[in-house]
């Protein structure tokens, strides 16, 4: 692939490494790490570099860099400017990447296991998508603070980010529309990508582990020539894998390059691309809930039983993006920043699904589904920053202007095809060729959406008032060809103001209370029964809660209460159950607490719980009452990880972690209930610099989750046939060779 073959141009070798498998793997590390030692240690490293000034911590911490240990002081997602998180008035959870690499979760999704107050794996862990419930909603997903192409019409070309990728992950909860426009009153996932260092770094790492699982990564980077006005940071991952379902496989290819120029102290343009691929056999499989959820006299349906076709099943798709972060600093009052990007994804898909069993609860009907699907975003988003004084009140004002276009395109075609015995199956069945297919969707799709806003950040002393306005306009047009819905177009233009107010108080002692109203927008695609476009659904919602950070301490502890509603939710019509009304409104209210960081320089830990009462206030289908669907009610987990740093167990390091899921409802009627489950954790790792000096950078470790090999379904909805699977006991054992700045001699 010529892609590929690009990105892998500057070091042949390591293309040589990543098409192996594990032995060649970790040798070609090996390999690797003499060729850039040379060209590392024979670097100038005292050569001045221009740093460009921004608002940090006194650690040097910022909003889009690394984090030591598990607990980040500094937020950009949260305000749109890097503000610490105890003055920021409004509920944030920070994963790292500490956090990622010691937990070594597969997905997105997955890696926010440990955050409270979020559902993961809605469709299934073996999902095609990464799909989370925030505070009871669907959440929207952003990268480095731009909003990710996700858009219903399109059907199946939406992004999917590598967590080897990323620098971090911010989750902020609650109404945000007054910053970011467009979203759920929920919360969203704000996703940092890597960024080029100042200093060289190198990283190279070999995988193997249950379900014939090899793959290798490497992330290495640093400044071009002696004065350091040039950074680049070259990131990426090959695997090749099947999964615990039978005839499925897991592969994929993912390069990230990213360059920064930095001309002088004031300026950083910082170019940021990525390339994935991923081409597998089989699909992401729902299973009915009998056999799974409920019992039958066959007993439990094994994990590994393929129910759609090995010889016809596949995903083929491709995800390619490429922008700029720009900052520049005009003076000591005003700083420009303008972040773009650009994004194209493309589908291919044929998958089977199951349809409900029979009565005799072992034979599943079936449907053959033919995806072709594409899309192409630009988004941007300008921000004037100044910082000044009146009087004793100290403001930070942000002016910010965004604007996002999607074109997308589906043609999504249908058939019931033979049923199968979910117990024995047998492949072989007719296929049908995709041009005989009744054509669900076909449909060509563009959205505009602009929006400007303007927030102030007034500090007197300890107290900090925040004020954020937006107003928004969005327009969409789809062109659809089908037979279902109607031909023809389709126009919705919507316009909302939105906003937050937010006040918090610093005591000396790291002790932060703070409280919060803020308001949401986002536009529903569709039609009533007579042709009308539906209203954008709107939410308000408050919060309250306290952060403590105690002095001298990498600790935080956060505590939130909230209260959120949204309206003008989809209900079906009473005249026609096959189209809906905006008729609907629905109430959660929850407690959340989370703690995170270092008890002592050895023992790391990461504790949340969260409970959460998502009730339908409104509803035409005779739900008033009921819970929301597909939202766990409680969550509690705790992971903790202990480093031996002298003695003689120095350089050995033990971490576990137990993560509860409480119960949720499948269907809105709350007739359909997926049980509780609870999951444990566990992860040994050994630095061999402790062993031998000559081996410093050398360190292995291997995880393992769902360590029990507890069986479980994580939702079900639309019904009974509709379930999905958890994710098994999963092995990976990882080799890795790193070389970080703080590590870097010359």
């Amino acid at each position: 692939m010529s892609n590929r073959s690009f990105a892998l141009t500057r070091r042949s070798s390591v293309a040589s490494v990543l098409s192996r498998r594990l032995v060649v793997l970790l040798g070609g590390a090996a390999v690797l790490t003499v060729v850039h030692g040379q060209n590392l240690h024979a670097q100038d490293l005292s050569a001045p570099l221009p740093a460009i000034e921004v608002e940090a911590t006194a650690a040097g911490e910022t909003g889009t860099g690394p984090v030591t240990g598990y607990n980040a002081r500094q937020s950009v997602t949260s305000m749109k400017t890097d503000t610490p998180v105890l003055e920021t008035p409004q509920s944030v959870s920070i994963i790292p990447r500490d956090q990622i690499a010691d937990q070594q979760f597969p997905t997105l999704s997955r890696t926010l296991s440990y955050t409270p107050g979020i559902t993961i794996d809605p469709y299934s862990a073996n999902s095609k998508f990464d799909a989370f419930y925030i505070r009871g909603f669907l959440a929207e997903q952003y990268l480095d603070g731009l909003k990710l192409p996700v858009e219903p019409g399109v059907q199946w070309a939406t992004p999917r980010i590598e967590p080897y990728g990323l620098e971090r992950i911010e989750v902020l909860k609650g109404p945000s529309s007054g910053l970011y426009g467009q979203t759920n009153p929920g919360g969203f996932v704000n996703m940092v990508s890597k960024r080029p260092k100042d200093a060289p770094h190198y990283e190279f790492i070999g995988q193997y582990g249950s379900f014939n699982r090899f793959q290798g990564a490497f992330d290495f980077g640093g400044p071009i020539g002696e004065r350091g006005e040039f950074l680049y940071r070259m990131v990426g991952v090959v695997r090749e894998s099947d999964s615990q379902i039978d005839f499925q496989e897991d592969n994929k290819v993912f390069f990230a390059p990213s360059l920064t120029w930095r001309p002088n102290a004031d300026t950083s343009f910082t170019i940021l691309a990525s390339y994935q691929r991923i081409k597998n056999k089989g699909y992401q499989q729902y299973v009915p809930a009998q056999g799974t959820l409920l019992p039958t006299p066959f007993g439990r349906l094994p994990y590994r039983n393929y129910l759609g076709e090995p010889s016809v099943d596949r995903v083929d798709d491709e995800q390619a993006m490429i922008g700029y972060a720009f900052d520049h600093r005009i003076n000591d009052v005003l700083q420009f920043r303008q972040n773009f990007r650009y994004t194209k994804i493309t589908s291919d898909t044929t998958a089977f699904r199951g349809e409900g069993v029979g009565p005799d609860l072992r034979t599943m009907a079936r449907s053959m589904n033919y995806v072709v699907s594409s899309t192409h975003n630009v988004a941007i988003d300008n921000q004037i920053q100044a910082d000044f004084a009146t009087g004793p009140l100290q403001h930070k004002v942000l002016l910010g202007a965004d604007y996002s276009y999607l074109k997308g395109h589906a043609d999504y075609r249908f058939a019931m095809i033979a049923p199968i015995d979910i117990y024995a199956p047998v492949y072989g069945s007719p296929v049908p060729a995709r041009s005989s297919l009744l054509p669900m969707t076909l449909s060509n799709s563009e959205q505009n959406q602009l929006g400007v806003y303007i927030q102030d950040q007034i500090k007197w002393d300890r107290l900090t008032l925040s004020l954020t306005g937006r107003h928004d306009w969005a327009k969409t047009d789809v062109d659809s060809y089908a037979a279902f819905p109607t031909p023809g177009r389709y126009r919705t233009k919507d316009s909302a103001f939105t906003g937050r107010v937010g006040l918090s108080y610093l005591f000396d002692f790291g002790l932060a209370p703070y409280a919060n109203y803020s308001t949401s927008f986002l536009p529903v695609s569709g039609v009533t029964r007579t042709g009308s476009p539906f209203e954008p659904t709107k939410g308000e919602g408050w919060e309250a809660g306290v952060k403590f950070q105690p002095n001298g301490t990498n600790l935080l502890f956060t505590a939130a209460y909230f209260d959120i509603t949204q309206q003008n939710v989809l209900t079906p019509d009473p005249a026609n159950p096959l189209f809906s009304v905006q008729a609907g409104e629905v109430q959660v209210k929850g407690f959340e607490f989370e703690a995170r960081g270092n008890v002592t320089r050895e023992l790391e830990i990461i504790g949340g719980f969260s409970h959460i009462d998502p009730k339908v206030t409104k509803s035409t289908a005779g739900t008033i009452g009921k819970t929301l669907p597909n939202v766990a009610l409680t969550q509690a987990s705790l992971w903790g990880k202990y480093t031996w740093h002298d003695g003689a167990l120095a350089g050995l390091g033990l971490g576990a972690g137990v993560r509860h899921v409480g119960k949720l409802y499948g269907d809105a009627a709350n007739t359909i209930e997926v049980k509780p489950y609870t999951l444990v954790d566990a992860m040994v790792s050994y630095d061999f610099s402790y062993l031998r000096p000559d081996m410093k950078g050398w360190k292995a470790q291997l995880n393992v989750t769902n360590l029990f090999n507890k069986y479980y379904v994580t939702n079900c909805f639309t019904g009974l046939a509709y379930c999905g699977y958890g994710q098994g006991r999963t092995i990976l054992l990882s080799l890795k060779y790193s070389l970080q700045p703080e590590t870097a001699t010359p």
